[in-house]
């Protein structure tokens, strides 16, 4: 353990004199770690309560020398910083033996005129919802996933941002964000500035899509029976094929008209030889269909209703039912060749062998089904709508599909694709569950993009996989305490947040919070541990072994916050230690890869004695949340049981 003789002898790094609030868990966690080595320190810290506070311009409360990051690129920066370090003490330049921190992390984001492809379309990306469905592409396999949105990342930045810009591109991106290129037939990941030092990268345009299971090469469609009406034929079941070539001529060029003579459908065409197609296609359906002017038609109660709940009713509210949407691409190109054919253009380029396709409809959700039928195909588009009247142009891509983004253009007079622009303004991404990818348009420049991991998780990862010397500390404080007490992966369940708030239709934070710790301890990197400053001695005698092994280390320290978790200051430590001895908090260590507990309560107490000290938990003390609190003990039962078998089975003691 520590000892407090040669404790008192180390120099403070965290000087009084910083504005982080009196009690404040952070403040109270870097000092304890700052003492576990006497060796010198560089530092830096994310941009968060801990950089902003300890370094207002033109003072600092660092007693090391300190680097600010943005959100999230802490440890990229830091292992940065060590991989010079070595490289300089190689050559004999350096001779001390210095050690490297980094505190805390987070995640890039998007301009605020980006909007992210979803489930239900485009919107815009401050719009979009935790739990909300968005379009990504697995980076193994190029094939499109729908995949749930996690939380919103959303901060205020100033400054220079990375513009990709091109015939087929736009996006604006802050320099740190995760930009996936096309490299070897599949997508890896690059820093946005790292765009600037490329003279060109590759960008697919073509993603993979098999449908979703659920669909054969020899299906048959059924439609529902409804109660005889007169003596009009009932259907139950069509040919996939020709319903679907009906159905995009129904969606472009039909209407349904209802009087008391029955139920009309209508199929507008003037074009002798389309009519014709049209009428030829109603005849194998096994309808009765009848030429017109202007129009072929035909009567069926069954299948008004069908059209009306499945494509909609009127030229702005039509759509490709969703179930048609989901088929391999064997069916698509049936309802995308009438669908062309209905409402688009085949012109041949000049001077050129390949084709331009323009789609053009009035409808907003067609547009977007539009853009997910074209994206399925594997083709691409892009979007424009005219101001006089919101009509939608889709201009769709068969080439050009494998595009390249050029930072210069020697053979066009350095003409960039790739440059810095000047932002002042909020930006935002999206984090989802799996991929890291989201399909994104700007200035109706449809390509793909990376999204957040999660605040700093991928910089972090990446160092740790590197192998780089240096510390990460973790000062955790359960949410987005410096940007307004947002929810966070981080935060557990029940506790009440401004974006998960309590109230009548929410107790709060519905979802278990992440274990970050086993999500680093599974990198397999030589020393992690989670501490509490209410056990200053386990926690500084951990920041000792953390910069004493050879290679990345990293301290999970539950750091209280007050204002957020909304309780008088002076009983910060008290907490802290509520949270250890009701095994909230489990104060571990996973050396190379062995896990053990440092310290144990002898009974752990009930957790509502935690909860209990916390404004963002009063509310699961009114009544009807009584089986809140005990799924949130029975949760805190199942994680001591797991980390108690890890234990056994890793070092066979406890």
């Amino acid at each position: 353990m520590a000892n407090i003789k040669e404790l008192s002898k180390i120099p403070e790094r965290l000087t009084p004199g910083h504005r982080l609030c009196s009690g404040c868990g952070a403040s109270i966690a870097v000092r304890q770690i700052l003492m576990g080595t006497t060796s010198p320190i560089v530092a830096g810290a994310a941009t968060g309560c801990l950089e902003v506070a300890t370094t207002i311009y033109p003072y600092t409360a660092w007693n090391v020398p300190f680097i600010h990051n943005a959100f999230e690129n802490v440890a990229a920066t830091i292992s940065g910083a060590e991989t010079a370090y070595r490289a300089l003490k190689k050559k004999g330049k350096i001779t001390k033996d210095i050690k490297f921190v980094a505190f805390g992390g987070d995640g890039g984001c998007y301009s605020e005129d980006t909007e992210i492809f979803t489930e239900n379309g485009f919107r815009n990306i401050k719009n979009i919802k935790v739990g909300e469905k968005i379009w990504s592409v697995n980076p193994e396999t190029n094939i499109l996933e729908l995949q749930e949105n996690e939380k919103l990342h959303k901060y205020p930045y100033e400054g220079r941002m990375i513009r990709g810009k091109s015939r087929f591109i736009d996006f604006l991106i802050t320099p740190n964000h995760n930009v996936p290129m096309w490299y070897k037939g599949k997508w890896e990941f690059i820093k946005g500035v790292d765009l600037l030092k490329r003279y060109k990268t590759a960008f697919s345009r073509k993603f993979n899509w098999y449908g979703d299971g659920n669909d054969t090469l020899w299906m048959v469609i059924e439609v529902p029976k409804i109660p005889k009406y007169r003596y009009q034929k009932e259907f139950s079941k069509f040919d996939t094929k020709k319903w679907l070539k009906f159905l995009g001529w129904y969606i472009t060029e039909g209407c349904l008209y209802k009087s008391k003579s029955g139920y009309l459908i209508r199929i507008y065409q003037s074009n002798k030889d389309k009519k014709e197609k049209i009428y030829r296609l109603l005849k194998d359906l096994g309808l009765s269909p009848f030429k017109c002017n202007r129009s072929v038609d035909f009567q069926s109660k069954q299948i008004y209703e069908y059209l009306e709940r499945e494509c909609g009713k009127g030229f702005k509210n039509k759509k490709i039912p969703k179930w048609v949407l989901s088929l391999n691409k064997h069916y698509l190109k049936e309802i995308f060749g009438s669908l062309i054919e209905g409402d688009g253009s085949i012109t041949k380029q000049k001077n050129r062998r390949s084709y331009h396709i323009k789609f053009i409809t009035a409808s907003k959700e067609l547009m977007n089904n539009m853009v997910e039928l074209v994206l399925k195909l594997g083709k691409n588009c892009s979007i424009s709508q005219r101001k006089e009247d919101g009509v939608y142009r889709i201009g769709i891509g068969f080439n050009y599909l494998n595009h390249k983004l050029y930072s210069r253009r020697r053979l066009y007079g350095n003409k960039q694709q790739v440059f810095l622009e000047d932002y002042k303004g909020f930006v935002y991404c999206p984090q989802l569950k799996k991929n890291h990818t989201v399909i994104t348009k700007r200035n109706g420049k449809i390509s793909l993009s990376g999204n957040s991991y999660d605040i700093g998780l991928q910089s972090m990862s990446g160092a740790f996989e590197r192998g780089h010397n240096f510390v990460y500390v973790c000062y955790n404080n359960e949410a987005y305490e410096n940007t307004g007490v947002q929810r966070s992966s981080a935060t557990p369940k029940g506790a009440s947040t401004t974006t998960a708030p309590a109230g009548k239709a929410s107790y709060g934070k519905p979802q278990l919070r992440k274990d970050l710790t086993a999500i680093v301890a599974a990198h397999n990197i030589p020393y992690v541990a989670q501490g509490s400053i209410s056990h200053w001695n386990d926690l500084v005698t951990k920041s000792q072994k953390a910069f004493a092994v050879e290679g990345p280390a990293f301290l999970n320290v539950l750091s209280l916050c007050h204002r957020g978790w909304r309780y008088p200051q002076e009983d910060t430590v008290k907490i802290s230690k509520l949270a250890v001895e009701t095994g909230y908090w489990p104060l571990i260590e996973i050396e190379k890869g062995i896990w053990h507990f440092t310290y144990k309560p002898k009974e752990r107490k009930p957790v509502v004695e935690f909860l209990r000290t916390q404004g963002r938990f009063k509310h699961l003390f009114k009544e009807g949340n009584k089986h809140v609190l005990e799924e949130i003990q029975r949760d805190i039962d199942n994680q001591w049981l797991r980390l108690e078998k890890l234990v056994r089975a890793t070092s066979g003691g406890g």
